[in-house]
């Protein structure tokens, strides 16, 4: 039985997450399955939505992920949003996030802020495990080893830089970064529910909570 798991990603107006706010959430879940002998990702759902913050966006953030006050101004607030991230994840899914300590540091202030039940989901990043399995990589960023992986044929996606640092488009991206990385280490058992925890630990896939600081 293989895993599930919630590849998302957060834009803020900014990157300090005690004066900056989420104005976006995106999330994608996904398991795995074996095509011609390949294990390649099975998308299930997406999530998707904006976030009103209580201040405006500054240009320098909307000069990155293009949204704009405009964007935001019918969007639900971020306790609304936070319980919608919630709902999609569920109980049972493994979450994942490219630098995982910003995206999480961003939730827990939400949670903190806008009381209600907060995901207990371990929280896994891909950011570490890049680095582990692909120590001579020259950059970890997402959109570039998205790339080098298209080139070498290891995902399906088409990787267009203009639609890059918006929240699903990011969170697709991860999903074939993620599973592209780990099959270079994984044989097709290791991907099972009851051992995949274990088998990522071993690539610097150490699991954080948002729930515990």
């Amino acid at each position: 039985m293989p895993p599930k798991f919630v590849a998302f990603d957060l834009e803020t107006t900014g990157l300090n997450n005690q004066k900056d706010e989420i104005i976006e959430i995106g999330a994608v879940k996904f398991t795995v399955e074996t095509k011609n002998g390949k294990v390649v990702p099975k998308l299930l759902g997406e999530l998707e939505t904006f976030v009103k913050p209580n201040m405006m966006i500054p240009a320098e953030a909307s000069s990155v992920n293009h949204i704009y006050d405009k964007d935001v101004q019918d969007a639900p607030p971020v306790g609304d949003a936070i319980k919608k991230f919630t709902e999609f994840c569920g109980q049972s899914s493994i979450l994942l996030a490219h630098n995982a300590n910003f995206d999480a540091s961003f939730l827990r202030v939400a949670y903190k802020n806008n009381p209600q039940l907060v995901p207990g989901n371990p929280v896994i990043d891909s950011l570490a495990i890049s680095k582990a399995i692909l120590p001579e990589a020259s950059s970890h960023k997402l959109g570039i080893l998205a790339a080098m992986f298209k080139r070498r044929d290891e995902i399906s996606m088409n990787i267009e830089s203009d639609k890059m640092h918006r929240a699903v488009y990011d969170c697709l991206m991860l999903m074939e970064v993620f599973v592209a990385l780990l099959r270079r280490r994984f044989k097709e058992k290791d991907w099972e529910m009851a051992c995949i925890m274990k088998n990522m630990e071993k690539y610097k896939g150490i699991p954080q909570f948002i729930n515990k600081a």
